[in-house]
C-alpha cells in the first residue's frame, strides 16, 4: 500500500489494510518517511510490515528498527487499545509485545548514490527482513539514465551482495522482462504499479474508438 506517492488518507489505509487481510494477504504499507509516527501509525492499524524510503546510511537504518520494535529491542510506544492488540482483547501482553516483534515485516529503500556507497554497513543492521531497490530514484542520485548499462551493473552487484548477506531483496518494475531478469537474478519482492496498465488500455480504447 503505497503512502509515500499513493494519495490517501490513514482512514483508506486503515481500510485497504484490513481488505487485504479480509482476503488473506499480508498488508506492506510504504510509508511517506522514515519518521517513527507514519510507522507507528500503520502498524498499530495492524499492517504486517513496513517498506520505509531513502535509507543512506546505517544509523538511517538502526532508527527504523527502533521505531518498529518494542523495548526492549526498539522504542516503539505501546498501546493496547488498537486493532494491532485486538483492540485491548488480549490477556497476554507481554506474549503479545514479544510476537509482534518477531512478526513484524521491516524492510527499506536503497535509492540513492549514499545509500550504495554505505550498502556493507547497512547490511550488517540486523533485523532488517528486506532490502529493496528502486532504480529510478537510483539512476537519477547517479546522474544516468533508466536503463542504461552502469545502472544494469551497479543493481546487479547491489542484489549480489545483498544475498551473500543472507538477505531478501526486492525491487521496483515496470514490466515482465524486467521483473523475469531480476528474479533469475535472486529478487524476491516485486514490486510494480497498476497505473500504467490501466492508462495504457484507456489510450488504446480511445485510439480505437477514435479510428471507428
Amino acid at each position: 500500500i503505497d503512502n509515500e506517492h499513493g494519495i490517501m488518507n490513514q482512514e483508506t489505509i486503515f481500510d485497504m489494510i484490513r481488505a487485504a487481510q479480509c482476503q488473506r494477504t499480508p498488508a506492506i504499507v510504504r510509508c511517506t518517511n522514515s519518521t517513527p509516527d507514519m510507522m507507528h501509525k500503520v502498524l498499530d492499524m495492524g499492517a504486517e510490515g513496513i517498506l520505509v524510503p531513502v535509507i543512506n546510511t546505517a544509523e538511517d537504518a538502526r532508527e527504523v528498527i527502533k521505531s518498529a520494535l518494542y523495548p526492549p529491542e526498539g522504542e516503539r510506544g505501546i498501546a493496547y487499545f488498537t486493532r494491532a492488540a485486538s483492540y485491548g482483547m488480549i490477556d497476554d501482553k507481554a506474549g503479545f509485545l514479544k510476537k509482534a516483534n518477531e512478526e513484524v515485516f521491516i524492510s527499506i529503500q536503497l535509492e540513492t548514490g549514499a545509500a550504495i556507497e554505505n550498502l556493507d554497513e547497512i547490511l550488517e543492521v540486523e533485523g532488517i527482513d528486506m532490502f529493496f531497490i528502486g532504480p529510478n530514484d537510483l539512476a537519477a542520485s547517479l546522474g544516468l539514465p533508466n536503463p542504461h548499462p552502469e545502472m544494469t551493473k551497479i543493481i546487479k552487484e547491489t542484489i549480489q551482495k545483498i544475498i551473500a548477506k543472507g538477505k531478501t531483496v526486492g525491487i521496483f518494475v515496470t514490466d515482465d522482462e524486467a521483473a523475469k531478469k531480476y528474479i533469475e537474478l535472486g529478487a524476491k519482492f516485486i514490486l510494480t504499479s497498476i497505473t500504467q496498465y490501466m492508462t495504457t488500455g484507456v489510450r488504446e480504447y480511445l485510439i480505437k474508438s477514435k479510428n471507428n
